[in-house]
């Protein structure tokens, strides 16, 4: 029984030993933070100073880690829209044409040559009368890229002038462009009918691919279009670019008809029952046609349109 009880005790004092071991660093703490105050004190001014450090880090990051203010503020950029102006650029063959006071680059890939002419004013007792025009210089060409098309390729050059006091409807077009060219807030993809020279007995029925071209030479817009008297399809056969513009100095009045081809469109006209199918719903007809050469953005288009605005853009007189 004793030897139990000497055991026990044993016992408890070991139990008393290792609890002591246990809490020997809590109790050792104050005596290694006493013989090492001063470098207690260097650490806690270090952490004092590395403390303000990022504080300070924070309050100077702050305002540029939370822009969002700032561009609420800002309004919106404005949608890109195809008509802002460019300068064409063109790296492909061409020839330079010196003809009729007129010099301007052919691309190989739009003509093999071309010649100016001179036009006699339009007699206003022939025809229709509102249309008649000045005289004018026309570029002619000769193995254009398109051979078999409504229209026959040509540029027009008018004195700006001789339009104006011409009345009627040459001098509506040469206001309305010259208006259009001071105003480069004027939307052309919204406007119903766009500015055209030559007069054509038939309305334009759409304008697609707008765009504002400007150079050294001229400023003026580009277009795709289809004129015509009763409904049509859009097609190879009618479909064309045109140019109208400005010369720098103001004094000419620049217009082209070019035909062009887009792999997109059919080289046939409608047939009559295609025709009546399209009349249907024929404002669907055009948006569905003029939307997919929009998105196309003139790459599937024989000439290029970089050649055609380049060819325009060289023109100028040399009087």
């Amino acid at each position: 029984m004793k030897k139990y009880a000497v055991l026990s005790c044993l016992i408890f004092v070991s139990l008393i030993l290792a609890a002591c071991q246990m809490v020997t660093p809590n109790l050792t703490v104050p005596a290694v933070e006493t013989e090492d105050l001063g470098e207690q004190a260097t650490l806690e001014s270090l952490l004092t100073e590395q403390a303000a450090t990022i504080e300070s880090l924070s309050t100077l990051v702050a305002p540029t880690a939370s822009p969002a203010p700032a561009e609420t503020e800002v309004p919106p950029e404005p949608t890109a829209i195809p008509e802002v102006t460019v300068i064409p650029v063109f790296t492909g063959e061409f020839t330079v044409i010196e003809s009729g006071g007129l010099v301007f680059t052919l691309p190989a890939e739009v003509a093999a040559s071309a010649e100016v002419t001179t036009v006699l004013p339009d007699d206003p007792n022939q025809g229709w009368s509102e249309f008649a025009l000045p005289a004018r210089r026309v570029v002619s060409f000769s193995g254009y890229a398109i051979p078999d098309h409504f229209h026959t390729p040509a540029i027009y050059v008018y004195a700006f002038d001789k339009l104006v006091q011409g009345g009627t409807y040459g001098a509506t077009m040469a206001a309305t462009l010259q208006g259009l060219l001071s105003d480069p807030e004027f939307d052309l993809h919204a406007e119903g009918s766009l500015p055209f020279l030559p007069p054509f007995n038939a309305a334009q029925v759409f304008h697609v691919l707008e765009q504002r071209l400007d150079s050294e030479h001229g400023s003026g817009i580009r277009y795709l279009t289809l004129y015509s008297q009763a409904l049509v399809g859009v097609d190879n056969y009618d479909i064309f670019y045109t140019y109208q513009g400005l010369s720098a100095d103001g004094r000419y009045y620049i217009a082209a008809v070019l035909p062009i081809n887009s792999t997109l469109l059919s080289d046939d006209e409608l047939t009559q029952a295609e025709l009546e199918t399209v009349a249907i719903d024929y404002e669907a007809y055009l948006t569905s046609m003029t939307d997919t050469l929009r998105e196309d953005n003139g790459a599937s288009l024989t000439p290029t349109l970089a050649a055609l605005d380049a060819m325009m853009m060289s023109l100028f007189s040399q009087d």
